[in-house]
């Protein structure tokens, strides 16, 4: 390769390849990077994915020297390098280090498809990646499996794909405990490139169930060291850091993401609102943190989410997907897992009382709180409890008038509920930070102008008190 003549970048800027589809890996070799596909034959080297959604050059010195691939991980919703080549006479720069460490500084912590030996190595040399024993590797980044490339020594379900932050170094395979009780682990199918050289398959011919066993002893005994372990190395990662009003967008205004959606025509305008409001009550509860803000976005856009994955014995309280001990907060919905419901029924309680007048009797009031408490996602019996134990309500009444108005059906919201909750006098008034004014004598006036625009209702209900809202008159009207 010494005569290669190498793509040349002279600000050492990396070309991308990005598609909402898949891209061939090998065509956009060929066409464009032919040096490197030609290396890639010649050393033998099969790759591990034909397909992307993101193709990215490795860039070292101005000088096209290799690129990475990545996919999406539907199940975990996280971007995965599926591929990484670096021409021969490149390697041992650190390229590979500095491609995961720049994505996490622009974008968020990639996970890694089906990892080989050799990429766990390299990650314990960056110090990205620790030892337990001798054998047993934890690492802060995730290992995804696709469900037909794993095997167990129970049964498992060969559509479920697999996350873990284990590897087996004497097996060549990610590894997961499943089910620690029933000593039921997983672990990933041989890769072509361990096979020729680290001896797999015959390092295989000896796992049996003393050695799952062995496995579940080290787990069970330095449960505690491994859980910090994982935790250390995560704090230590360089992941960029987003805000609220980063991912939802400050004010009245969308982030860009949220926008790039709605005119795309993935979300409707009325759903992106009701998703920024769900998430900022969220993240004033506790219920999410800024790390997971981006994973929460993404759930709640999705439809009709239900869990997919349902061979691990450990899952997230909220929606049911695997989880590990060590994590803060569920990878499939971005719930914080150290959210307490029950330390959170206090503020819920709060949240319910709304002091400045009695409205126990009003139904619609009532109906509203329960649906909001059903937003922020809380579950159903604690929604229910909160709200019996606050107003002078029985379930059954309160039940019966949901449905009949059907806006409550089958533990789930429905799109007149959403409508219900949006048209509601209440969510008006904190829409537009009405506090300054008497909320039950607001509610009154709205309901008697039903028929007007909302925001024409606030105008003209603050007008009454002549000039004495006029600031704030003048700010709705230039927003």
């Amino acid at each position: 390769m010494a005569t290669t003549d190498y793509i040349i970048k002279e600000d050492n800027t990396q070309k991308i390849f990005l598609s909402e589809n898949t891209l061939n890996v090998a065509d956009i070799l060929k066409k464009h990077y032919i040096y490197i596909y030609e290396a890639i034959i010649d050393e033998g080297i099969i790759l591990k994915a034909d397909e992307c959604s993101l193709f990215k050059e490795l860039v070292f010195e101005n000088k096209v020297v290799g690129f990475c691939s990545y996919d999406f991980s539907r199940e975990f919703i996280t971007v995965a390098i599926n591929n990484i080549y670096v021409l021969p006479e490149f390697r041992g720069n650190g390229i590979f280090h500095d491609e995961l460490l720049k994505t996490m500084k622009e974008h968020n912590k990639p996970s890694i498809m089906e990892p080989t030996r050799l990429v766990v190595e390299l990650l314990l040399r960056y110090g990205l990646a620790k030892k337990i024993t001798q054998n047993i590797v934890a690492s802060s980044l995730e290992f995804i499996i696709p469900g037909s490339h794993v095997i167990s020594n129970g049964n498992y379900d060969a559509s479920e794909e697999l996350s873990t932050h284990f590897y087996d170094l004497n097996i060549c395979a990610s590894i997961h405990i499943l089910d620690l009780e029933n000593t039921h682990i997983a672990y990933s199918e041989p890769l072509n490139y361990d096979i020729i050289h680290y001896d797999v398959l015959e390092n295989r011919r000896f796992i049996d169930e003393n050695y799952f066993s062995k496995i579940r002893e080290i787990f069970i005994s330095r449960d505690v060291e491994i859980m910090n372990v994982i935790l250390d190395l995560e704090d230590m990662l360089p992941v960029k850091s987003y805000s609220i009003e980063d991912v939802v967008g400050s004010g009245d205004e969308f982030s860009p993401y949220i926008e790039s959606l709605i005119d795309d025509a993935h979300v409707t305008h009325e759903k992106a609102v009701r998703i920024k409001q769900q998430m900022i009550e969220e993240y004033e509860a506790g219920m999410i943190v800024n790390e997971s803000l981006m994973i929460r976005l993404a759930y709640l856009f999705k439809e009709d989410v239900e869990p997919s994955i349902k061979s691990h014995s450990d899952v997230c309280p909220y929606c049911s997907m695997p989880i590990d001990s060590h994590d803060k907060f569920c990878h499939f919905c971005g719930i914080n897992l150290e959210f307490d419901p029950e330390e959170k029924m206090d503020s819920l309680m709060e949240f319910t009382n709304f002091n400045q007048v009695e409205l126990s009797e009003d139904i619609r009031f009532v109906a509203y709180k329960f649906l909001k408490l059903i937003a922020q996602g809380i579950e159903v019996e604690y929604s229910i409890f909160t709200i019996v134990n606050t107003y002078d309500i029985e379930w059954s009444i309160l039940k019966k008038y949901l449905e009949e108005n059907r806006y409550f059906c089958n533990g789930k919201i429905t799109e007149k509920g959403w409508t219900f909750m949006d048209n509601h006098p209440l969510n008006v008034y904190e829409k537009y930070c009405l506090n300054m004014v008497d909320y039950s004598d607001f509610e009154a006036y709205f309901y008697e102008n039903d028929g007007l625009d909302k925001k024409e209702i606030v105008l003209n209900y603050l007008k009454q008190f002549n000039d004495e809202f006029i600031d704030i008159i003048d700010e709705i009207n230039e927003n």
